[in-house]
């Protein structure tokens, strides 16, 4: 693994854990069950033990992203010449962590966040941008992504193109989403 991704590795991971800090600062204040799962009303319908939810899921998060990290470097062919696609993949799943880790938090400390309409705003956001990156791909980190891999460039264009005004598409909708909900 190359210095550079490695550095990705470690930081990425340490900002999934990092949220860890906030549950130690709350811990006394937090309920002994929180809630980890809600209905579309904004009910919490599932809950998890309090040290779960504080450090389990977070520490789990870390596994994940340490493993994509991972197997992400160990598939990419072209080592020096990292697209931004793969960039912004790498920190979705810290960014996610941290913001719905905050929001775990809050609910039970008596907050108003509607977790539905967050939900929506952070996958809507995340839907444009990939939508914006999908088609910047180079038909030689398709063969990554694909299989089986489209005959030729031109497919392979026309394919991600058509995906990334779908994942815009999609990421628009759940954004209006949040005024409906």
């Amino acid at each position: 693994m190359k210095k550079d991704s490695m550095k990705v590795l470690i930081i990425s991971v340490i900002v999934c854990l990092l949220p860890m800090v906030l549950g130690i600062i709350l811990y006394d204040k937090l309920p002994e069950q929180m809630p980890i799962h809600f209905t579309i009303n904004n009910q919490p319908d599932n809950y998890a033990p309090k040290n779960f939810a504080l450090f389990g899921i977070p520490t789990i998060m870390a596994i994940v992203q340490a493993l994509c990290c991972i197997f992400t470097q160990k598939n990419m062919k072209l080592e020096e010449k990292k697209p931004k696609i793969i960039k912004i993949l790498q920190w979705i799943i810290p960014v996610i962590t941290v913001l719905v880790y905050v929001i775990m938090i809050e609910v039970p400390l008596g907050s108003t966040v509607y977790v539905g309409k967050s939900v929506c705003l952070i996958i809507g956001t995340l839907f444009i941008i990939l939508g914006n990156y999908i088609p910047k791909m180079s038909y030689d980190i398709g063969i990554n992504v694909f299989h089986p891999m489209p005959k030729s460039e031109k497919t392979f264009r026309k394919i991600t193109r058509l995906m990334g005004y779908f994942f815009i598409l999609i990421g628009i909708i759940l954004l209006i989403l949040i005024f409906f909900v």
